[in-house]
């Protein structure tokens, strides 16, 4: 067996900006991720996992239309 209380995980640094990230949704309230992946230089699903790691996800109109 080996030991794993000394070893640390180590994440992989990410390419998106934060800050940068939250001021295009500010901007770009309604655009898609393959948008907003053309502007970053990314996936589309590099931009999921950034808006999902900040806590952004696009809610439900409750309003009918």
């Amino acid at each position: 067996r080996k030991n794993i209380d000394g070893v640390k995980r180590q994440f992989k640094p990410t390419k998106i900006d934060n800050k940068t990230l939250i001021l295009d949704v500010e901007l770009h309230p309604d655009d898609y991720h393959y948008e907003r992946a053309r502007r970053f230089n990314c996936s589309d699903r590099g931009i999921s996992k950034a808006l999902k790691r900040l806590g952004i996800t696009q809610k439900k109109d409750t309003k009918p239309s």
